[in-house]
């Protein structure tokens, strides 16, 4: 800090931004002259924005009142005139001619301060940064269930192959759905969901199905033809299931 300096640079006349900052690099500089506040530095001090500050330095080189020194590439200095040969610098506001007038007569009042009378309100430098957001994305599970116990691959996969057509989800809510409407139509999850292919449709309810659908689900293979052909070995009549006994001795008894 260098009173000489501060001492020097009042009565030069400037913008008042560009009186500010170099107010500013008098306070920061030592009594050679020299100082190297950083842009942020002299926000911090004028409160002026960052694009204020940096006109105001421009302002200050060309009138001749500091010099910049940015040879180092990464930090510049600077060097303090105030004693040098200023150029005037016109300010932006001019009195008219019957403010002049009225100034001639009332010359022993005080004159007004002009730099005060054109200061604005306080620009705040920008934040160099932004809150990191604290929204917290919900993650849904897209899996797909397996395969149920009972229904066929191909089954499954037609019935998948239609739901993604849809666009419709696969979740276990909308199988559990499947097996209860299934319960509820008397047949296995298996006949449900092919016939539920057949149809393309986006969903089905038990109530929906026609009593051909119904019958053609709930017919059972014939236990002759099941049987037709086949060798049963040592295989005991009496250990075969009841809907299936008559079906062998009738076979049997017709030569089969």
């Amino acid at each position: 800090m260098s009173n000489v300096l501060s001492t020097a640079c009042r009565p030069i006349q400037t913008t008042p931004t560009a009186k500010s900052v170099l107010m500013a690099m008098a306070d920061f500089a030592d009594d050679g002259g020299r100082c190297w506040p950083s842009i942020p530095k002299l926000c911090e001090y004028t409160c002026f924005s960052r694009r204020a500050v940096i006109d105001a330095i421009a302002v200050l080189e060309s009138i001749g009142v500091i010099v910049a020194d940015r040879s180092n590439g990464r930090h510049t200095s600077y060097f303090v005139r105030p004693h040098m040969n200023v150029k005037p610098v016109q300010l932006p506001h001019q009195c008219s001619s019957r403010t002049r007038a009225a100034n001639d007569q009332t010359s022993a009042a005080p004159a007004l301060d002009q730099c005060s009378s054109r200061t604005g309100p306080v620009q705040l430098p920008h934040p160099n940064h932004q809150e990191p957001s604290r929204t917290v994305r919900a993650t849904t599970n897209k899996s797909t269930p397996a395969n149920p116990e009972g229904v066929s691959p191909q089954t499954w996969m037609d019935w998948l192959h239609l739901r993604k057509a849809k666009k419709a989800p696969v979740t276990l809510t909308v199988l559990d759905n499947a097996k209860a409407e299934a319960v509820k139509a008397d047949m296995t999850l298996d006949a449900f969901l092919r016939i539920w292919c057949a149809r393309g449709s986006q969903g089905l309810q038990a109530e929906w199905l026609k009593p051909n659908e119904r019958s053609t689900a709930n017919a059972k293979p014939s236990a002759s033809a099941n049987f037709r052909g086949t060798d049963y070995g040592t295989t005991d009549i009496d250990s075969l299931p009841a809907d299936m006994r008559d079906a062998v001795r009738a076979e049997l008894a017709m030569g089969g």
